[in-house]
């Protein structure tokens, strides 16, 4: 993500990590295996000097530091998505197509599974044994089946809550504090439904909000529904809405993302602050397409996208969080202060729960993927 100014509302995405249903990705795998068959896909994709790179905006900025892929001959053809479930369908669309992705971490196992990401070769990743093994324990069970690897983490982070510290001078404790009454109407929420669900199935005391019955779910929406209603602002849409709203002192507690406290500069003291009830972690890696053509050069590219150099370089561009435990030690104070590496299990086991997948198939009790993102269209229409 490139650093934003209070005018670039619409520029910046909101994280949408699961938008696409199971049925939704079957049906899609079908029609995408019948435009093969109609010659619409040709196959790999031709060796070349360009890489094709299928994912956030600034994600790319760890991978080209330094020029490094000209250096190689070679340039990225970027297309940057707006939401995670784009990663999916370019992939089921013609994996041989994609040499570096960014899908979210709990999607690649399933991705795997469905023949869609190359099986890495560490032995190619040589940076890979860089990555702090905290990071590691909490991609492992995602990123990997045995030995094998089919992403390598790349940066982190939660889904907290931002407040403005003049306007609100005791930080919250509690995603509750969005319903007191002295914020009323200067509260807001993004569209990243997973973290907002995450953060109030753990106001309803939730064990496993990520495997809720259809009832805990159905009291989660309550929840959510007497938010949107009673205390709500608005559900940003982008995080350049967030930031303009916050710039401008219109909401002064919000749920948010940790760069937001940078991104917002000089026009509001923003500060993040992590629940009793904790902040849905997320981990982001690079994956490569079955089937690409550039599998070496894309090996060489991910793995200087985990270098010193290029773990600094993404995180001075976008204020997001390196992985590398010696890009830990070489990050700036301002980066370090933010992300406190020297506790690392302190945020992945006191303030944040990295959530697992969602239930692909009904087991007649528990809610699944569908189930999720129908009770969050609930909350929209509410």
């Amino acid at each position: 993500m490139i650093k934003p100014t209070p005018g670039d509302a619409g520029l910046i995405r909101v994280r949408q990590h699961v938008e696409i249903g199971r049925r939704t990705f079957l049906k899609g795998a079908a029609a995408a295996g019948g435009a093969a068959a109609m010659g619409f896909l040709g196959g790999r994709a031709q060796a070349a000097a360009n890489l094709s790179f299928v994912g956030w905006e600034g994600y790319d900025t760890f991978l080209e530091a330094g020029d490094f892929a000209k250096s190689k001959g070679a340039e990225l053809q970027k297309t940057y998505i707006s939401s995670a479930d784009e990663v999916i369908t370019k992939l089921r669309l013609g994996s041989g197509q994609v040499d570096i992705c960014t899908p979210y971490f709990i999607h690649d196992d399933f991705l795997a599974a469905e023949g869609l990401l190359e099986p890495l070769d560490l032995a190619k990743i040589p940076n890979f044994q860089k990555i702090h093994p905290t990071i590691l324990e909490y991609t492992k069970a995602n990123m990997s089946e045995g030995d094998v690897w089919y992403s390598v983490p790349m940066t982190y982070g939660s889904i907290c809550m931002m407040y403005n510290s003049e306007k609100v001078p005791v930080a919250p404790t509690s995603w509750t504090d969005m319903l007191k009454d002295e914020y009323k109407g200067k509260v807001a929420i993004t569209s990243d439904y997973p973290g907002n669900i995450f953060a109030w199935a753990q106001v309803a005391g939730v064990e496993k909000p990520n495997n809720m019955t259809m009832e805990e779910l159905d009291k989660v929406i309550d929840l959510l529904i007497t938010l949107k209603k009673d205390h709500l602002r608005t559900i940003a849409g982008s995080y350049g809405d967030l930031i303009n709203l916050l710039a401008t002192g219109e909401v002064v507690i919000a749920q948010g993302w940790e760069p937001v406290e940078v991104w917002v500069g000089d026009a509001a003291k923003i500060k993040v602050a992590y629940p009793k009830e904790k902040s849905m972690g997320f981990i982001e890696g690079y994956a490569i397409g079955k089937g690409s053509a550039n599998v070496d050069l894309a090996h060489e590219i991910i793995n200087h996208g985990l270098s010193l150099e290029g773990q600094l370089a993404g995180a001075e561009a976008n204020s997001m969080p390196v992985v590398t435990s010696e890009a830990m030690e070489k990050a700036s104070d301002a980066n370090k202060a933010l992300y406190n590496y020297a506790d690392l299990n302190d945020y992945f086991g006191n303030k944040t729960t990295v959530v697992p997948m969602y239930p692909l198939e009904s087991d007649g009790v528990h809610a699944t993927w569908d189930d999720y993102q129908a009770a969050w269209e609930k909350v929209l229409r509410s």
